[in-house]
């Protein structure tokens, strides 16, 4: 008897959350939990599809950013079948001590947000997303992330960190920076001149045709710390670190409005309820720009109709043929979806 298929109506939106490792893909993520609600968002996160574990990989003399240690097959297979509304039971990879836990059975939510180091790498997989993000933190920044999060989570010392850093920079260079041209957004966080963590500065760069979010009234008055402009068709969003308290209230009111017109089931969150992160000794702090970043992107998640989201009819991607062998960078490799210079 063939399975039961979800309507294609009520099939997930599918949103990539990609980045080299450190780029803070998990903090801003979480953030669409606490808007969304834990019913109905499902995360995956593309570690879980590693083919080897930490020490195999080392015997072998590969980093985990090299395709030929990520089980790309599986990943798509299953990633599929999520896409189809139906569950599956997906290897499980513990970062804290590298080596592979017991299967978990995965149900897919409303939205079900994958990230990871090569969401956008192969075409069948890149196709599946509805939204695009890429997470490209200023280099510094990005390094300081991964020490951060390493030492405190992984259980690594900050120059086992630094090392694997080195050694894993020309896999970086091949295999993950590339993926930054088939995303629909890119989010750029940085230092400004002797700022910390909580005020850090954004620039979005939409490279998408979703619609935009009126900020009539608010990007006419100077000296406010947020900027909007077109650059080589893109449009970019710049909100700095001390960007103006009252603003940036305004800013979220004016998209929770956008919001609300058709998905008032969402929870409206105060100002202190998201954009949190946590520091080197796992204590929360909050962010002005980075709960205005995951607002910003839950509104170009729901924006639009799912119909417009999906780029290929999911009965269309057993068609799709990757050479997943030859593990080439992206630029050579064929293309799916749009690309961008």
């Amino acid at each position: 008897m063939t399975p039961e298929i979800t309507p294609p109506d009520q099939r997930p939106i599918f949103v990539a959350i990609g980045g080299d490792s450190g780029s803070g893909k998990s903090t801003l993520a979480a953030g669409f939990y606490r808007i969304f609600g834990d019913a109905r968002i499902t995360t995956v996160c593309l570690d879980d599809y590693h083919s080897l574990d930490r020490e195999q990989r080392k015997l072998v003399g590969l980093t985990a950013l090299n395709p030929r240690v990520n089980n790309f097959a599986l990943m798509e297979e299953q990633l599929l079948t999520l896409k189809r509304g139906r569950a599956v039971r997906k290897p499980v990879y513990d970062h804290r001590d590298g080596t592979f836990g017991p299967s978990e059975v995965v149900e897919p939510g409303e939205v079900v947000i994958v990230q990871g180091l090569h969401p956008l790498l192969v075409p069948g997989i890149r196709a599946l997303f509805g939204l695009r993000v890429w997470l490209d933190p200023e280099g510094e920044l990005k390094r300081h992330w991964k020490v951060q999060r390493d030492v405190a989570k992984r259980g690594y010392t900050e120059e086992q960190v630094r090392r694997e850093i080195e050694l894993r920079r020309e896999d970086v260079e091949a295999f993950i920076a590339p993926q930054r041209r088939f995303a629909d957004l890119v989010v750029r966080f940085y230092r400004m001149t002797g700022r910390d963590d909580e005020h850090l500065s954004v620039r979005i760069t939409t490279r998408s045709t979703l619609p935009p979010i009126n900020l009539e009234g608010i990007l006419d008055r100077p000296g406010t710390g947020l900027r909007v402009y077109e650059q080589e068709g893109d449009e970019i969003t710049e909100i700095d670190g001390d960007v103006d308290r009252d603003t940036a209230r305004e800013l979220e009111d004016r998209i929770w409005e956008h919001i609300d017109k058709r998905h008032r089931h969402l929870r409206h969150l105060g100002p202190e309820q998201f954009g949190t992160f946590t520091d080197e000794r796992l204590r929360e702090h909050h962010s002005d720009p980075l709960a205005l970043t995951q607002l910003l992107l839950v509104h170009r998640i729901l924006a639009a109709e799912r119909w417009m989201l999906l780029r290929v009819p999911v009965d269309q991607h057993e068609l799709l043929v990757d050479d997943l062998g030859s593990c080439l960078p992206v630029d050579e490799q064929g293309g799916g979806g749009h690309e961008h210079p």
